[in-house]
């Protein structure tokens, strides 16, 4: 579990740099409004990383206890995306929609090309 953990925290840090990035890219593009839907979308994306932890580290505590626990854990995450998509539909002059899908696919995006960097982590010791 404490794997989980370190992994979770460095996807956090990765995340925290990539929306800082976003939002000043925002501040001195010529084209705000697309960056500012990805920040918007790497915000909601870092929720659903937060919320997919929290549900493996209650899903491994009811194990640990062998006690059933109710989680709304993929509902949960479909409903922020889905509040992430309307937000950007009712503000369309501040949050471009095709940046706030790109920045929702952020947390997906680092899951998938930091093991690359990090593969010594993964090898098996001897």
């Amino acid at each position: 579990m404490n794997d989980i953990k370190v992994l979770v925290r460095r996807y956090a840090i990765y995340s925290a740099v990539i929306i800082l990035i976003l939002l000043f890219a925002a501040l001195f593009s010529s084209e705000p409004a697309f960056f500012w839907g990805m920040a918007f979308g790497a915000s909601f994306s870092f929720l659903n990383l937060l919320s997919t932890y929290f549900q493996v580290k209650r899903i491994g505590k009811s194990v640990a206890d062998r006690k059933f626990r109710f989680s709304v854990g993929t509902l949960g995450r479909i409903i922020i995306v889905v509040a992430a998509l309307f937000t950007a539909q009712q503000f369309p002059q501040y949050l471009n929609l095709t940046g706030v899908i790109i920045g929702l696919a952020v947390t997906y995006i680092i899951l998938l090309i930091e093991p690359i960097f990090n593969h010594k982590a993964f090898a098996v010791k001897e």
